[in-house]
């Protein structure tokens, strides 16, 4: 009894731990931008260069990240698991 108590505490503590978050991201400018992030606390940062397509994935106790700074300007505040998008002219839009 003891053994299953154990085993499903460590089972609930960890299921948290193990997330991640994945964008994608498409940037159609010569130019390479920065993301800066806030995951569960922790900073990020994000580097998306230029002509290129590319999946990011944030390590975070968290599906989301809150997007804090860098030199592109979202429609959104927060960068969520699974998102698509698309740089152009220095503007990130849902892809």
């Amino acid at each position: 009894m003891q053994r299953i108590l154990l085993s499903t505490a460590f089972l609930v503590l960890t299921t948290g731990v193990a997330l991640a978050g994945t964008i994608r991201v498409e940037n159609s400018d010569s130019k390479t931008h920065t993301v800066e992030l806030s995951c569960s606390g922790s900073k990020k940062s994000l580097e998306i260069r230029a002509s290129t397509t590319t999946s990011y994935t944030f390590h975070s106790t968290a599906k989301s990240c809150d997007i804090t700074g860098g030199t592109l300007e979202f429609p959104t505040k927060k960068l969520e698991d699974g998102q698509k998008w698309k740089i152009k002219n220095g503007v990130a839009k849902p892809n």
